[in-house]
C-alpha cells in the first residue's frame, strides 16, 4: 500500500500516538533538529501523560513533518514501512521516534530490558558517526548527561576493546554497516543479544539494493528473522523500516526490504519539497568539444556562483574530476583557497571528516567531492549543488541536489552545468524529467553466488545445519527468490573441497565446511576456517593502492599502478593540493608539500558512470521529434525551431540556439539518428591526404575545400603515437599503410555505455570472423566506434550477420572468455567467495598476490572446470553489473522484432553527433600536451569545416 502526502492536504493520525494528539493547523514556524526552519501545519498538543521522548519533540519542534505523520502510526502498528522523502524532510526521526519513545515509556516503567533493542544500517560508516551524534544529542538533552538509552557504533573502525563492551554492556540502539552486521551474525555468542531485536532500521536503501552488498544485507536480515523467531517462538519477525530520499520503483524496493514475507506500506513524501534544478552554461555563443572534461574552462564560471553563495558544493563524475576542480578554483580565487576543499572517498577518513565538520559549522565557501557526499550526512547549511557535467541520472540529480536547502521549508537549488554539447542536451533532459519525477528504475542483483558462498559458511559457524532447511531461508531474501536448487548444491560442493577439478588433492586447502555422510547437514570447518572467515567478511574488492604520507599524517590513497609511473620529486595532485614524491616504500609513499608547482593529477579505476536508460529515452524522443521538424520546413527557415527547442527540453534560448546548431549541422552533413533506424556512419580517416587510395562513396549534401580537409586530416593524424612528423609531412617506414586505411565506423545506438560495450564487443568478434584481423571497439553511452583496417571494410551485406541477436549471449561470453574484464570480477568473486582470501593472519594481503593467486586459480578452472560456481558467478557479474547484456539484446531484438533499417552511410568528416565517439575514441594518443586543450583545438578545426553550410542560428 503507498501513502503519499500532498501539501494542500490535512492529515489525521491513523492511530493514536502517546503524548501526542491529532493535528490542529496554527500558523507558524519551527525548527527541525538541526535548527532549520519548517512552515508549521500541524500542531500536536501534549496528552496528560507524554513519554520523555514526546514532551520533548513538542517542547522542541511542535509539529511533525509530513513524512512523520505518515509514518509514525503505522511503525507504532508494527508495520514494515519504506519511507520515502527528500533530504531534510524529517524521515530519519521519522523512524527512530517510534523506537525511542518506547524506549522512554519502557524505562519510566522501570522495565527497560539490557540488551540490543535496534539495528541501524547504513552504506557508509560516515553516516553511522554522524547519527550516532545527532541521536546523542536529544537523548542528553532529556536525560542529562548519562542517558539510560544507550546509542552505540560499530564499523570496522571500531577498537577491540570497545567491541567487548558492546557485548557485555550491549546499547540499545547499534548503528553499523552491513559487514559489521554479518560479522555478528557468524559468532554464536552473539545470538542471544540478536534474538532480542525488535526494529532493523536500513538508511539509504536505494544504495544497497543494487549490488552485492545490498545481497549480502538481505541475506543477513532473513538469518537476523530465524534467529529471533527460533529463540522467541511466539513472537513476531523484526518490524523493517527503510529509508530513501529517492527511488523508483518504489514497490520493487519495498520488496527488497521485506523479501518474501509481504511488502513494505510505502510513505511517499516526494510531494514535500520544493526542488530547483536548472541548466548552466557558461559558454552562450560557440558550442563546445562533444567529449572530454572541459570544467577547466568554467573554473571563471564557477568562481562567479561561489562568490555570490553561502556554501556550494560540487559535485564530479570521478576522483580526478574533483581533484582538478578543486586545486583550478584555488589557482584562480587565491582569497578564497584556504575555504575550497576536496572530498572524495580515497582520502584519508581524517581529512573527510575534518572537511565535514568545516562544512557543517560554515566555515567553507566551496567543497567539490565525486559521489562521497551524495548520501545523508548532515553538511550543514548549503545553498547551491553545481554538478560539473551530467549526473547520467535523473536519480542522482535529484539526490545530489536535495543536499542543498537541507530543511524541509526552503529550496534545493542545483545547477546542471554542462560541459560539452551531450552534456547540453542531456542536462536538459535530466532536468526535464525530474520535474515531473520520472525516475530512474532500480535494478535488483540476481543473486550472487559467491555472496551465498559466504553467508553459507558464516551460517555453518553455529554448528550443523540441515541443507533444505538452509535453502529454504536462503530463498526468502528477494535477490535469491528464484535460485535453483542446483545451485544452491554447486555452492555447497564448492565449499566443501574448492570444486571438481580441484576437490582431489586441494580439499584441505579450499574446503570450508563440511557435509555429512547423508548429504543433508553441513557445518563449517572449526579452527583456522572460521578465524579465517571472520577476517574476510564483505564483498568489497581489494584494490592496488598505496598510502600517501605527509611526515606521519596519512593524507589518503593512490592507484599503485599511477604511483608506479612516478620518479622521486615528481609532483602530483591529492586533496586538491600539489605535493612532491619524496621516497618510497611497500604500499606507501612519503611526500612533501609542492605549493606553486603544477601538478599531475592521479586517476583512479573508478568506472564510468552509464547513461541511464530514462535519460536515453528522453534524447531519442527529443531527436526523433526534431527530426520530423527539419524535414518539414525549407532548412533556411530551420532556425525558427530554436523557441521550440527551447520549450520542449525546458531551457534557455541560448543553450537552445546551441542545440539547434550541432543538430542543424548533423541533418545537413549526415543525417539526425532516431530510433526508428540504427545510423551506421562510415569516415576513412586521411582519404584526403593519400589521393592513390580510393574515396568511399560520399553521400553529402555540399561540396568540401581541399585545404581544410587536409588540415583536419593532418591534425587528426599527428596524434597517432606511431608516426614521426616533420612540419606537415609524415616520416614513417609504414608511412603509406596508415595514411587513409583505417576506417572508423560509427554505431548510433544510444542504449548507454554499459550496453554498448556488450554491443561493441559481439561486432568486433564477428567482424574479425569475417575479414579476420582485430577490431577495435571504444563504447560511449551515445554508441561505439568501430576502428578498422582497408581490409576489415563493412558492406551492407555484413549487417544482419554483425547485428543479428542469434547466439548474441554465447559470443558475447566467448568474447569476455579470457579477457582482463572477466579476469578482474573472477578475483572479486574469488575474494567474496573465500577462495582467495584478502587477508590472511590479520594481515592485508598485497594486491600482487591477490591477482596472481586468482590468475593461476582462474585459468586452472577456465582449462578444467568451466562451469565452476565462482566463474559462473565472474561471468554473471560482469554481464549484469560491469556490461548491460540485457540492454544490448533487447536494443537487437527491436531491431529485428520491428524490422528497423539499418543505415549504413559514408561521411567525409566526422558528423556533429559522432564527434564525441570519436575523441573518445583517439583521447588514448593524447600524451604530450593536455587533452582538454587539444580536443579543443580538433573540436574548432572540425567545427569550422561544417558551420559554413548551416542555417545561421539567430535566423
Amino acid at each position: 500500500m503507498k501513502h503519499e502526502f500532498k501539501a494542500w492536504q490535512h492529515v489525521a493520525l491513523i492511530h493514536p500516538i502517546p503524548g501526542l494528539r491529532t493535528p490542529e493547523v496554527r500558523p507558524h514556524q519551527n525548527l527541525d533538529s538541526r535548527g532549520e526552519k519548517w512552515p508549521i501545519v500541524h500542531r500536536i498538543d501534549a496528552s496528560p501523560s507524554p513519554s520523555p521522548v514526546a514532551r520533548w519533540f513538542r517542547e522542541k519542534f511542535i509539529t511533525p513533518t509530513p513524512a512523520q505523520l505518515l509514518a509514525w502510526p503505522r511503525i507504532r502498528a508494527g508495520k514494515d514501512v519504506l519511507i520515502v522523502s527528500p533530504t531534510g524532510t524529517g524521515k530519519t526521526f521519522a523512524a527512530f521516534h517510534q523506537v525511542l519513545d518506547e524506549l522512554s515509556m519502557e524505562h519510566a516503567k522501570g522495565c527497560l530490558a539490557e540488551s540490543l533493542q535496534c539495528l541501524y544500517l547504513s552504506p557508509l560508516r560516515a553516516l553511522s558517526y554522524d547519527l550516532e551524534k545527532n541521536l546523542q544529542q536529544p537523548l542528553r538533552e532529556i536525560y542529562g548527561s548519562n542517558p539510560p538509552i544507550r546509542v552505540g557504533l560499530r564499523t570496522g573502525d571500531t577498537e577491540p576493546n570497545e567491541r567487548v563492551r558492546q557485548f557485555q554492556t550491549p546499547p540499545h540502539v547499534l548503528l553499523t554497516t552491513p559487514e559489521s552486521f554479518s560479522l555478528l551474525l557468524s559468532q554464536p555468542k552473539w545470538t542471544v543479544q540478536l534474538s532480542r531485536i525488535r526494529w532493523v532500521i536500513v538508511d539509504e536503501i536505494h544504495a544497497l539494493a543494487e549490488n552485492k552488498r545490498g545481497a549480502m544485507l538481505s541475506l543477513a536480515l532473513e538469518r537476523l528473522d530465524s534467529i529471533v523467531l527460533s529463540c522467541r517462538p511466539n513472537g513476531k519477525p523484526v518490524q523493517r523500516i527503510g529509508l530513501s530520499a529517492t527511488v523508483h520503483p518504489t514497490d520493487l524496493v519495498a520488496r527488497y526490504l521485506t523479501g518474501t514475507r509481504g511488502c513494505a506500506e510505502i510513505i511517499d513524501g516526494s510531494a514535500d519539497k520544493q526542488i530547483e534544478l536548472r541548466v548552466y552554461t557558461p559558454l552562450k555563443e560557440h558550442p563546445y568539444p562533444m567529449a572530454g572534461f572541459s570544467g577547466i574552462r568554467m573554473v571563471a564560471a564557477m568562481g562567479k556562483l561561489i562568490r555570490r553563495h553561502r556554501t556550494t558544493l560540487v559535485f564530479t563524475n570521478t576522483r580526478s574530476g574533483a581533484e582538478s576542480t578543486t586545486y583550478w578554483l584555488r589557482e584562480n580565487l587565491p582569497d578564497l583557497a584556504e575555504q575550497i576543499e576536496c572530498h572524495h572517498a580515497s582520502l584519508d577518513r581524517d581529512v573527510r571528516v575534518d572537511v565535514e565538520d568545516r562544512l557543517k559549522m560554515g566555515h567553507l565557501r566551496c567543497v567539490v567531492c565525486s559521489t562521497s557526499l551524495e548520501l545523508g550526512i548532515d553538511i550543514g547549511s548549503i545553498d547551491l549543488v553545481v554538478m560539473l557535467a551530467t549526473p547520467k541520472g535523473v536519480s542522482k540529480a535529484l539526490q545530489r541536489t536535495g543536499r542543498a536547502g537541507h530543511s524541509i521549508h526552503e529550496t534545493s537549488r542545483g545547477l546542471l552545468m554542462a560541459t560539452n554539447v551531450h552534456d547540453l542536451v542531456e542536462c536538459a533532459a535530466t532536468a526535464r524529467l525530474a520535474r515531473r519525477k520520472q525516475l530512474d528504475s532500480v535494478r535488483i542483483s540476481p543473486g550472487p553466488l559467491d555472496v551465498l558462498a559466504q553467508f553459507l559458511v558464516g551460517l555453518g559457524c553455529h554448528g550443523e545445519i540441515e541443507s533444505d532447511w538452509a535453502y529454504r531461508l536462503v530463498r526468502k531474501a528477494l535477490p535469491y527468490e528464484d535460485l535453483s536448487r542446483k545451485d544452491f548444491d554447486d555452492v555447497l560442493d564448492y565449499l566443501a573441497g574448492g570444486g571438481r577439478s580441484l576437490r582431489q588433492q586441494y580439499t584441505e586447502v579450499f574446503g570450508k565446511i563440511v557435509i555429512d555422510e547423508s548429504g543433508n547437514r553441513f557445518e563449517t570447518r572449526a579452527g583456522a576456517t572460521r578465524r579465517d572467515f571472520l577476517q574476510n567478511i564483505g564483498t568489497i574488492p581489494t584494490e592496488g593502492v598505496v598510502r600517501v604520507l605527509h611526515r606521519n599524517t596519512s593524507l589518503g590513497t593512490v592507484e599503485e599502478s599511477f604511483i608506479r609511473q612516478l620518479r622521486i620529486g615528481d609532483v602530483f595532485m591529492l586533496s586538491g593540493r600539489p605535493v612532491r614524491l619524496e621516497r618510497m616504500g611497500v604500499l606507501e609513499a612519503w611526500v612533501s608539500r609542492a605549493e606553486g608547482s603544477t601538478p599531475t593529477v592521479p586517476r583512479w579505476g573508478a568506472n564510468k558512470m552509464p547513461l541511464s536508460n530514462r535519460v536515453g529515452s528522453e534524447i531519442r524522443s527529443f531527436r526523433s521529434e526534431l527530426r520530423k521538424h527539419l524535414e518539414e520546413i525549407p532548412f533556411h527557415r530551420s532556425p525558427s525551431l530554436i523557441p521550440w527547442i527551447a520549450e520542449r527540453l525546458e531551457c534557455e534560448r541560448p543553450n537552445a540556439a546551441i542545440i539547434f546548431r550541432i543538430h542543424a549541422a548533423q541533418h545537413q552533413v549526415s543525417e539526425i539518428p532516431t530510433a526508428d533506424f540504427l545510423l551506421i556512419e562510415c569516415l576513412l580517416e586521411g582519404s584526403n591526404i593519400a589521393p592513390n587510395i580510393p574515396k568511399p562513396k560520399i553521400e553529402t549534401k555540399r561540396s568540401r575545400e581541399p585545404t581544410q580537409d587536409r588540415q583536419l586530416s593532418l591534425e587528426i593524424l599527428r596524434k597517432d603515437p606511431r608516426m614521426r612528423w616533420k612540419g606537415n609531412h609524415a616520416e614513417s617506414p609504414s608511412e603509406q599503410t596508415l595514411i587513409g586505411t583505417r576506417l572508423h565506423y560509427f554505431f548510433h545506438s544510444l542504449i548507454g555505455r554499459s550496453a554498448n560495450d556488450a554491443l561493441s564487443r559481439v561486432v568486433a568478434l564477428r567482424l574479425s570472423k569475417l575479414r579476420g584481423g582485430n577490431a577495435v571497439a571504444t563504447p560511449d553511452d551515445y554508441g561505439f566506434v568501430l576502428t578498422v583496417s582497408q581490409d576489415q571494410r563493412i558492406v551492407p551485406g555484413d549487417l544482419p550477420v554483425l547485428l543479428s541477436v542469434a547466439d548474441f549471449r554465447n559470443e558475447l561470453e566467448t568474447s569476455l572468455s579470457k579477457s582482463e574484464l572477466l579476469k578482474y570480477h573472477f578475483r572479486n568473486a574469488a575474494q567474496t567467495g573465500l577462495m582467495v582470501y584478502r587477508n590472511y593472519f590479520g594481515e592485508q594481503k598485497s594486491v600482487r598476490k591477490l591477482q596472481w593467486s586468482s590468475e593461476v586459480i582462474f585459468n586452472v578452472l577456465t582449462d578444467h572446470e568451466p562451469d565452476h560456481v565462482l566463474l559462473r558467478e565472474a561471468r554473471k557479474e560482469t554481464l549484469f553489473s560491469h556490461l548491460d547484456a540485457d540492454g544490448a539484446e533487447e536494443f537487437l531484438k527491436d531491431l529485428a522484432n520491428h524490422q528497423r533499417p539499418i543505415r549504413l552511410k559514408s561521411v567525409e568528416d566526422v558528423p556533429p553527433l559522432s564527434f564525441g565517439m570519436y575523441a573518445t575514441q583517439i583521447k588514448e594518443a593524447l600524451t604530450v600536451e593536455d587533452p582538454t586543450a587539444t580536443l579543443e583545438r580538433l573540436y574548432h578545426l572540425w567545427w569550422a569545416k561544417i558551420e559554413g553550410g548551416i542555417a545561421p542560428a539567430d535566423g
